[in-house]
């Protein structure tokens, strides 16, 4: 799927690949929300970020994608690719989400995608290989 410049990849059964180029505008960052959530479907969501240019997203773009993504108890998000302006802006999205969505958003920064993948597979991704998803029966993941 398309958002703007950016490609959105969903790997069944629980992990959302955001190809990301340029600037994040307000539709872009609700697509990336909506992707989430329908994949998360209330547990965790998994995010593979493949940064693959320098990025932008200003407060809007960031509101939209907080307010896409509300419901989603955790995510959790694999970072490919990002210059340091790209982190910058990777963290203030966590922390408006961890403020604002009341979500638990952990976030990790990688120099290529086996390395993100057996992250996040570490974190119970099943696309990424883990055997189970994360265990929700006593309220943590």
């Amino acid at each position: 799927m398309r958002a703007g410049a950016h490609d959105i990849e969903v790997e069944t059964p629980d992990l959302v690949v955001l190809r990301i180029r340029g600037e994040i505008f307000p539709p872009d960052a609700e697509a990336f929300g909506t992707a989430m959530v329908e994949q998360a479907r209330g547990g965790t969501g998994f995010i593979l970020s493949i940064v693959e240019s320098e990025i932008a997203m200003s407060a809007t773009s960031r509101k939209a994608f907080i307010a896409a993504m509300r419901g989603v108890p955790r995510l959790a998000n694999a970072v490919v690719g990002a210059s340091f302006g790209a982190r910058v802006i990777a963290k203030l999205v966590v922390t408006a989400a961890r403020v604002l969505a009341r979500a638990r958003f952990d976030l990790a920064f990688f120099d290529d995608e086996p390395s993100a993948r057996a992250w996040l597979r570490d974190q119970g991704c099943v696309a990424c290989g883990a055997t189970s998803g994360p265990d929700r029966s006593s309220g943590s993941s």
